[in-house]
């Protein structure tokens, strides 16, 4: 099989994807970019309430036990909890009750939803701001985002039809943006002598050219951005048909605890039984489990959004086991798509999610002029792009 043949493949196999696909690629890309950016633009459009005293902070248990009063009187709270510490000054705790995740409150696991009472209340979801040395409660939400990234988490991860049937969807469309990126750099590999026309775009370019040429140079440029965030998108999509949801050292679940009799630790104590196990890190958040026979996980930062879990036993105070995800692959490629390795990156991430409306409209331009002019579609040769529509 000759090079232009599966030249040729290649191209039709590029050219149909992309006007067959496109306005959905399109979708996913605008909605990744914006989530990119989503807590900075949900902080803008309604600012979290700020920590004003000054001083030393109360315990967290003691914080705990506010919010867990102050979730009560709004008919949330229950057992499941999450809190999220402050990592700079005039941060406040941020306490979070039921399945509420950013993409909106969330059902809670079957465990919860067998509880009734205020286990049952607590699937509503809530989220309390306090204030770490006063213990003032701050504020309330019963979400995580405004509505607009809201819809737009929800497009991006299931296309708004439900994980179960809308996840794959999004999984399928990541192998569409992989193969289009692949197809591309084949498609786009210059001819002898004409490398330094490769990555730009020439100012005398008009018409179908220029469009040619524009898509081209965007694609190389931000090729491996692009199929690094498309990859990392599938994997994301399809853990368990790609094997990746266990780490390194033994399965993702939480290993069983044994109930005693007695009041469970508080938050303080959990951070004081795990900082022995994990040294030099500071605690990011801790959450506490919907089920009794489950650990308590005292999550820490480290390497941007990487960072290790160690979980503890609610009743002995034990650290069961020490999590690093930077050991896993996996762990590696939510901060990959995210764009949560850097302010390079997620910049570099937020106009990855952009390009494909770009590829988009260039590539419909393309079809419709060389359609317009009866010119075959695979002839992509310079002589036809110097030809101006």
């Amino acid at each position: 099989m000759s090079f232009a043949t599966v030249r040729h493949t290649l191209f039709t196999l590029h050219m149909w994807t992309g006007l067959i696909l496109g306005i959905l690629l399109a979708a996913l890309g605008l909605s990744g970019s914006l989530l990119v950016y989503d807590q900075a633009i949900s902080d803008f459009l309604v600012p979290p309430p700020h920590a004003t005293t000054a001083g030393q902070p109360l315990p967290l248990t003691m914080i705990a036990d506010i919010a867990r009063d102050a979730a009560a009187e709004q008919g949330a709270g229950g057992r499941a909890m999450q809190m999220i510490l402050p990592q700079k000054t005039g941060d406040a705790i941020v306490v979070r009750f039921g399945g509420i995740s950013p993409m909106g409150a969330q059902p809670a696991g079957n465990g919860a939803r067998r509880g009734g009472g205020r286990e049952a209340a607590g699937m509503r979801g809530l989220q309390i701001y306090l204030d770490p040395v006063s213990g003032e409660v701050l504020g309330a939400r019963g979400f995580v985002l405004p509505p607009i990234l809201t819809f737009a988490h929800q497009l991006h991860g299931n296309f708004l039809m439900g994980r179960e049937f809308g996840r794959p969807i999004v999984g399928w469309l990541g192998v569409a943006m992989c193969l289009l990126g692949l197809t591309g750099l084949v498609l786009w590999w210059p001819k002898r002598g004409q490398w330094k026309y490769a990555f730009t775009v020439r100012r005398a370019a008009s018409g179908l050219r220029f469009h040619r040429e524009l898509h081209a140079a965007t694609g190389i440029w931000i090729f491996f951005v692009f199929m690094a965030v498309s990859f990392s998108g599938v994997v994301i999509a399809w853990p368990q048909t790609l094997g990746l949801n266990a780490s390194a050292s033994g399965p993702r679940l939480a290993p069983m605890v044994a109930p005693m009799d007695g009041k469970p630790l508080g938050a303080t104590e959990a951070v004081i039984a795990a900082r022995a196990a994990v040294p030099g890190l500071t605690p990011h958040s801790i959450a506490f489990p919907a089920r009794p026979d489950r650990p308590i996980s005292v999550n820490y930062l480290s390497n941007g959004a990487i960072g290790a879990t160690a979980l503890v036993d609610p009743y002995s105070g034990k650290v069961l086991a020490v999590r690093d995800p930077s050991e896993r692959f996996l762990a590696w490629m939510r901060p990959v798509h995210d764009g949560s390795l850097g302010a390079l990156w997620r910049f570099l991430v937020f106009v990855s999610g952009i390009v494909p409306t770009l590829f988009v409209v260039t590539g419909i331009i393309m079809w419709w002029k060389k359609r317009q002019r009866h010119v075959p579609m695979t002839m992509m040769s310079e002589d036809v792009a110097e030809d101006e529509a």
